[in-house]
């Protein structure tokens, strides 16, 4: 006859806790799982400034492979101007208007789905 709370030997409380406790590791299985794929990464842009031409190139920062189909905005006083790289391109280069200013300061965004959204600035003189 077996003994009251035992199951084939083994005490049922032993049982149910490595029940629960193979339940609760395959749920945080599951959530470190969809953490790995909503990980962004970081981008690396470089300008290249010659006058009033403003050349944006976009990298992945950790591998340094072109990061083609990101999306561009310059910002500048009196306008804006975007542009979405393609696929096989990771450079463009925008002709920023000066008006009658012998120094203009240009905001440059660049953004990627997958990446952390890039800022910063670039001054184009005459």
């Amino acid at each position: 006859m077996e003994e009251k709370g035992q199951l084939m030997g083994v005490p049922i409380k032993l049982v149910m806790a490595l029940v629960i406790g193979t339940m609760t590791m395959g749920i945080l299985m599951q959530f470190v799982g969809t953490a790995e794929r909503t990980v962004l990464r970081d981008m690396d842009v470089r300008f290249t400034i010659s006058r009033n031409s403003l050349t944006v190139k976009v990298y992945d920062a950790a591998s340094g492979d072109n990061l083609g189909g990101s999306t561009v905005v310059v910002k500048y006083p009196g306008g804006i101007k975007a542009h979405t790289l393609g696929t096989n391109s990771n450079q463009y280069t925008f002709t920023v208007p000066l008006g009658g200013a012998n120094v203009v300061v240009a905001t440059v965004q660049v953004t990627r789905n997958g990446y952390i959204p890039w800022e910063g600035q670039a001054a184009l003189k005459r």
